[in-house]
C-alpha cells in the first residue's frame, strides 16, 4: 500500500487555527504515514507535536518556515529535520520574533494614521501564546468589523504596496539557509512560483539550497511537471505539502495535496549524508 506524506502544515503555534492534536486526528482520518509542522519563525509546537506523533502513530518531520530577504523581497525557506534545541538556533528565532513584534506595532501605528482605531496592547493580550502575524491583525480587525474578512485586511492594507504594508526582514536568504544547516537540518524554498526572478535559484542552489516545494496548492499539472523539471535541473530534492492553516487558508486543507513518502525517504539520505560529511 502507498504512503504518503504532507510536508507543509501549520499549527495554532502560528498562524492556523488548529490545534497539533486536530492536525494528528486529521491526519489519521486521511491515513497520512508522515507529516511536517512548519510553522512561521517558531518551533514551540514541535515538543507538544513530537509526543502526538507517538499517540497517533504518525512519523513527524520536525520543521519551520523561516521569512528572509532577497533585494528586498520576502522569500519563504522551510527547515526540515531540524535540532531545534540548539541554542543559537533559539537565540536567532527570538531575535525574528522581536522583528516581527516590531514590525506588528509600526504596521498598527500605520493604521491608527489611516483612520483605523486599533488598541496595540488589547491586540497583543490576545495572542500572548503564539507567534502574532499580519494574519492575526486581520482578524483583529475583522472582529472590531473595520475590515469584511482577512483577506479584505490584506487587500486593502497589508499586501506589498498597500498603505498599511511594512517589510520584516532579519535575515537574507543565505543566513536562513546556514541558519538550517547549523542544526542538521535541510533547507527547501517554499512556494517558488512567488519568485519574481526564478534566476534567483540558482543563486539559492550555491548557497547551499537542498530542495524545493514541487506540488502546493493549486498548481497545475503543467506547473508541478515544470517545477520537478526545474528540481532535476539543480539536483534539488523534490518536496510538498498542503500549506495547510486550517479555516484561515479555506483553499487548502491538510492532506489535499501530497507528496510520496520515498520523497522523505529521499530527504533523510540526504541529511544522513550531511551530517556525515559534517563528522568526518
Amino acid at each position: 500500500m502507498s504512503k504518503f506524506a504532507d510536508l507543509h502544515i501549520h499549527s495554532d503555534f502560528s498562524d492556523s487555527d488548529l490545534s497539533l492534536e486536530e492536525i494528528f486526528k486529521r491526519a489519521k482520518e486521511l491515513s497520512l504515514s508522515c507529516i511536517a509542522i512548519t510553522d512561521h519563525d517558531t518551533t514551540d509546537g514541535l515538543d507538544i507535536a513530537k509526543k502526538l506523533g507517538i499517540t497517533f502513530n504518525i512519523e513527524l518531520i520536525e520543521g519551520i518556515e523561516i521569512t528572509a530577504n532577497k533585494d528586498g523581497v520576502e522569500i519563504h525557506i522551510l527547515g526540515y529535520m531540524i535540532d531545534y534545541h540548539q541554542a543559537l538556533f533559539i537565540e536567532a528565532l527570538e531575535q525574528i520574533k522581536q522583528v516581527r513584534k516590531e514590525r506588528l506595532l509600526k504596521t498598527i501605528s500605520k493604521l491608527i494614521s489611516l483612520g483605523v482605531d486599533i488598541d496595540s496592547e488589547d491586540f497583543f493580550s490576545n495572542y500572548k501564546n503564539v507567534m502574532p502575524t499580519r494574519l492575526h491583525l486581520a482578524l483583529y480587525m475583522v472582529e472590531k468589523n473595520y475590515v469584511h474578512s482577512i483577506w479584505d485586511a490584506f487587500k486593502k492594507f497589508f499586501s506589498y504596496g498597500k498603505p498599511a504594508y511594512i517589510p520584516h526582514f532579519r535575515y537574507r536568504v543565505e543566513e536562513v539557509i546556514s541558519m538550517i544547516k547549523s542544526v542538521g537540518g535541510l533547507a527547501f524554498l517554499a512556494h517558488p512560483h512567488y519568485l519574481p526572478n526564478r534566476e534567483w535559484i540558482r543563486e539559492f542552489v550555491e548557497q547551499g539550497l537542498d530542495g524545493i516545494e514541487v506540488i502546493y496548492p493549486r498548481y497545475s499539472q503543467e506547473q508541478i511537471d515544470y517545477f520537478k523539471n526545474l528540481a532535476d535541473s539543480y539536483n534539488l530534492i523534490k518536496s510538498g505539502g498542503s500549506d495547510a492553516h486550517g479555516s484561515y487558508k479555506d483553499f487548502t486543507s491538510i492532506g489535499q495535496f501530497k507528496v510520496p513518502y520515498e520523497w522523505v525517504e529521499v530527504m533523510k539520505d540526504e541529511q544522513r549524508h550531511f551530517l556525515y560529511k559534517e563528522n568526518i
